[in-house]
């Protein structure tokens, strides 16, 4: 029974690594987003101050072209704001759910833990 216990815990520790690294991704996931929105802002305030008869560029690669329509441009960008918002949503949603899967496996461990403890003291 104490192997069987003993590898249950084991398990456990497994599952909890894998959410932490999960979780870790997740804020790394977040925090390129959180970059992309901040320069999409920045982008979108500078498009709307500067005057109609300055020329845009964007960028594609290594490659600038002129763009000739600047109320597309700023509603692509305002889409791709939009898009990494909903995602960081999404990502926000997954950290929380993960979370709680992390504190419950937490709990589950140290009250296994503690009862395999318990057992080994009793019994010698």
């Amino acid at each position: 029974m104490e192997q069987n216990v003993s590898n249950y815990i084991q398990n456990q520790i497994r599952q909890v690594q894998q959410i932490e690294s999960q979780l870790e991704q997740i804020a790394n996931q977040r925090y390129q987003l959180d970059s992309r929105i901040r320069e999409l802002d920045k982008t979108l305030k500078e498009l709307q101050e500067v005057s109609e008869g300055t020329p845009v560029y964007k960028s594609v690669g290594s490659v600038l072209y002129r763009v000739e329509d600047r109320k597309k441009l700023i509603s692509e960008l305002s889409e791709q704001k939009e898009l990494s918002e909903i995602r960081i949503k999404t990502l926000e949603k997954q950290q929380k759910s993960l979370e709680e899967k992390y504190k419950e496996l937490e709990a589950t461990l140290q009250a296994k833990y503690e009862e395999e403890t318990k057992r080994r003291g009793s019994s010698q």
